[in-house]
């Protein structure tokens, strides 16, 4: 069973506009639930490119670059402190982003990591930035992702779509802890593709669920079937934004890093298209043949 651990909450940021986004998306929420902030940056071959400090700095070498964004990460992380009043250490690392960021990630037992979906590498991929699909793909917890246009904070509206897939069910407690501490309301969308009209009634059965969990737990939540869908993600995006949501709570593609973006994934075309936060959860790993009994206590 996959639970929301927000004690220590990893903040990537390459000091783009999209990842200060993210460092206050990661700090609103780290004040609410009482987490710890590590904020990280690491640095690449690809630092020399760019002119991320003000004013500009030439760096010859790497001890150079580090003691520049360590000192950039500390200015960042006083005012973390001083407008949010929670806790922050910087941490500057070398080497490969991805790498670097799973395995800080695993040495600290972090529970979420919060990272802008287009940094300085967004061109490599044309999609959510290279750096930011590996791992989403990689990562040992949850993933909070946004894009520039993910302005508002607060998760008052959780938009929790449900598909016929084993593992959707996986991500229906911690969406339901992160209701509970936002005081949020639930959507519970179950998502039927045009050709799977026989299974509305296992559908119905899981929304019922995931509607009787919510209420063991004290969340609000109410449930719609979405049927005859061409695009699972398309439809998941209109109903957030029918809906006015604030966040959506997805499962990880484990398959996300070898698809683009034309042929890729529910969840990436979700990230892609998403004006609000998209909380990505992996899978747990259990029995696919589990009952919604052993994935949703009381239900």
């Amino acid at each position: 069973m996959i639970h929301l651990n927000t004690q220590k909450i990893i903040i990537t940021t390459d000091f783009s506009e999209t990842s200060l986004l993210a460092i206050r998306h990661g700090a609103f929420l780290a004040k609410y639930t009482k987490g710890e902030i590590y904020l990280l940056h690491v640095i690449t071959k690809h630092w020399e490119k760019f002119n991320v400090f003000t004013p500009s700095i030439t760096l010859d070498n790497i001890e150079k670059a580090s003691i520049a964004v360590q000192a950039k990460l500390e200015q960042l992380a006083n005012d973390i402190k001083q407008e949010y009043n929670v806790s922050v250490t910087t941490v500057v690392n070398t080497g490969n982003p991805t790498s670097e960021i799973v395995k800080f990630a695993a040495e600290i037992n972090a529970g979420l990591i919060v990272m802008g979906t287009h940094g300085y590498s967004a061109w490599e991929d044309l999609t959510i930035g290279s750096n930011a699909l590996k791992v989403l793909t990689k990562s040992p917890c949850p993933v909070l992702t946004m894009s520039e246009y993910a302005t508002s904070f607060g998760y008052k509206k959780i938009i929790l779509p449900i598909d016929t897939s084993e593992h959707s069910r996986h991500k229906v407690v911690a969406t339901l802890e992160l209701a509970k501490q936002f005081a949020s309301h639930v959507y519970a969308v179950g998502i039927l593709a045009d050709d799977e009209d026989n299974k509305r009634h296992a559908m119905q059965v899981m929304l019922r669920q995931v509607e009787t969990a919510a209420k063991n737990k004290g969340v609000s939540c109410s449930t719609e079937l979405v049927d005859n869908v061409k695009n699972r993600a398309v439809a998941t995006v209109n109903y957030c934004e029918k809906m006015g949501g604030d966040l959506i709570s997805i499962m990880t593609d484990q398959d996300a890093e070898l698809s683009g973006f034309f042929l890729g994934p529910y969840a990436l075309q979700v990230i892609h298209h998403s004006k609000v936060p998209v909380l990505s959860i992996k899978a747990a790993e259990t029995d696919d043949s589990a009952d919604w009994g052993d994935i949703l206590p009381g239900t």
